[in-house]
């Protein structure tokens, strides 16, 4: 047998090999590290407001199951509050005393810097899950557009994960067809020397 084949056909079966060892890590669930709760807080028409804040990374994400009585926009941004209240006391210096959480200034942060947003939807009900590509500061904000109160209740938690599941199960995805392709030819060439063994003594 050539030893091409025999060289490309091990590395073959181990990059197999840790396609299924990643996939199993990826399949590990994430440990809750700490929660909040918040019942029946209310976020005035045209308003918004900050709620969570806290520094997220690759494998330590954020887990919200937010209820409310009308749709809202919720956002993880990847910057402090602080931040946020100080670029719009900046370009609105005449509302510095009395900072305006008018959802109009949030708009204006948003557009102005687009790559802080790192979740985004409008909803009423459901569970959100974030977990960040890069260590980043983050908070939540609820954001509500219209012009009805609305009342919001949510529980939280960080959470916990061994390895990114998004990222190493794409890993895994790739690694494991690449060691197959590796491993055809070395494969195929035992399998031929078995069928010419095999005749060979039945001959």
């Amino acid at each position: 047998m050539k030893r091409w084949k025999i060289f490309l056909g091990r590395g073959g079966t181990v990059l197999i090999a840790i396609g299924l060892a990643l996939l199993l890590v990826s399949l590990i669930p994430s440990a809750q590290v700490g929660s909040f709760t918040v019942s029946g807080w209310i976020i005035f028409p045209k308003r918004f407001e900050t709620s969570f804040e806290g520094v997220l990374t690759p494998q330590q994400g954020l887990q919200v199951t937010i209820t409310a009585n009308d749709t809202l926009t919720v956002y993880i941004l990847e910057v402090r509050a602080y931040t946020l209240y100080e670029w719009i006391n900046e370009h609105h210096p005449e509302k510095e005393m009395t900072f305006d959480f008018n959802v109009t200034n949030l708009e204006e942060f948003l557009e102005t810097n687009p790559d802080k947003i790192g979740w985004q939807k409008e909803m009423r009900e459901g569970k959100i899950e974030y977990v960040p590509t890069k260590v980043t500061n983050a908070t939540l904000v609820f954001s509500n557009p219209s012009s009805n109160y609305i009342r919001v209740d949510y529980e939280g938690s960080m959470i916990s994960l061994v390895a990114p599941g998004t990222k190493v199960r794409n890993l895994a995805q790739w690694t494991i067809p690449i060691g197959f392709v590796l491993t055809l030819p070395w494969l195929t060439q035992l399998w031929k020397e078995k069928t010419t063994h095999r005749s060979a003594q039945n001959r």
